[in-house]
This record gives C-alpha cells, sequence and structure tokens, in this order.
C-alpha cells in the first residue's frame, strides 16, 4: 500500500473518531456554553454593544437537552430560540432537534411543517441549522436573523463553571 494511501486511510480514521468523540462528549455533557461577538459589534457604538452570540446546551436525560440559542443579526435585530431538544441520530452523527412552535398571536405563518433548529457537534465546533421553508413560512426571528449555518467554534466554549450568558434570565 502506498504511503499516500496510508495517510489518507489514517486522516480519515482521525476524522471519524473526531466526530465520534464529539458526538459522544455532546451525549455525556452535563452544560456548556459557547460565546462568540457578533458579527456587527464592530460597527456597535460602546453604549449599544449587542449581547454576545451564545449557544447553551444543559442535559437533561439521556436524549434530552435544554438549549439555549440567541444571535444577532443586522441593524440590532437579535434572534433568541430555547426549549427543550432531543439527541437524534446514529452515533458519531447525532444531532440536537428543537422544535419551535409558531407564536400563537400570530395569524399568518402556519404550515403544516413545523420549524426545526438543529444543533450539531463536531471536530470543529457546534454548527446550528434549521429547516429553512418550514422556519420562513412560521416567520423565525421575523425573517431578520438567520440561524442556518451559524457556527461557533470550540475555542469560543467558555470553561466550566464559568459566568456566562447561556441559560440566564432575561425580561421578555
Amino acid at each position: 500500500m502506498s504511503r499516500v494511501r496510508l495517510h489518507l486511510l489514517a486522516a480519515r480514521g482521525l476524522a471519524a473518531l473526531g466526530s465520534a468523540a464529539a458526538g459522544l462528549a455532546l451525549a455525556q455533557g452535563a452544560s456548556t456554553c459557547y460565546v462568540r461577538a457578533p458579527s456587527d459589534a464592530a460597527s456597535a457604538s460602546a453604549a449599544s454593544l449587542p449581547t454576545p452570540d451564545h449557544v447553551g446546551i444543559r442535559r437533561k436525560s439521556d436524549k434530552l437537552f435544554e438549549l439555549d440559542i440567541s444571535v444577532a443579526g443586522p441593524a440590532q435585530a437579535s434572534c433568541s430560540v430555547a426549549g427543550i431538544a432531543k439527541l437524534q441520530g446514529e452515533p458519531g452523527a447525532e444531532v440536537l432537534g428543537l422544535v419551535v412552535r409558531p407564536d400563537p398571536t400570530r395569524k399568518s405563518g402556519r404550515t403544516g411543517t413545523l420549524c426545526q433548529v438543529f444543533v450539531r457537534l463536531s471536530p470543529a465546533g457546534v454548527e446550528l441549522a434549521t429547516t429553512p421553508s418550514a422556519c420562513q413560512a412560521q416567520s423565525l426571528c421575523e425573517g431578520k436573523v438567520e440561524l442556518n449555518g451559524q457556527r461557533f467554534e470550540h475555542a469560543t466554549r467558555m470553561p466550566p463553571g464559568s459566568k456566562g450568558p447561556c441559560f440566564e434570565k432575561r425580561a421578555p
């Protein structure tokens, strides 16, 4: 077997191992918080600095996790989603799936499919995904902030026990 082929196989094995370790960490971790500066923080004045973007994951049981997600968008728009998510998928490819219930006060945006937000822990960090058409029809975040494709690198993970924005009580 050639040396290049061996390196390729080793790299694939390490990638799979990294993905499995990330999935295992998601299943075994008790609580974690990823925090990053909002993308428009550079243009904000010191008096109007937005709350940092964050993804909080807190274990409730073997298959249930509490999520706290907040992402800022352009023009001081923000999107916060919180609730109980279910662990789904095969080992090494797990995701947390959170169904976002429609706002009962809104008359429009009702479809047969509910908006879902997915959190996936990967070797690179945490990635957010949504069901785009259902979330758009439901007007998730009033259409001002896109959660789909948001990423938080592992370097943004706060040390265990440190104070951060995840799971803070917020005024409605």
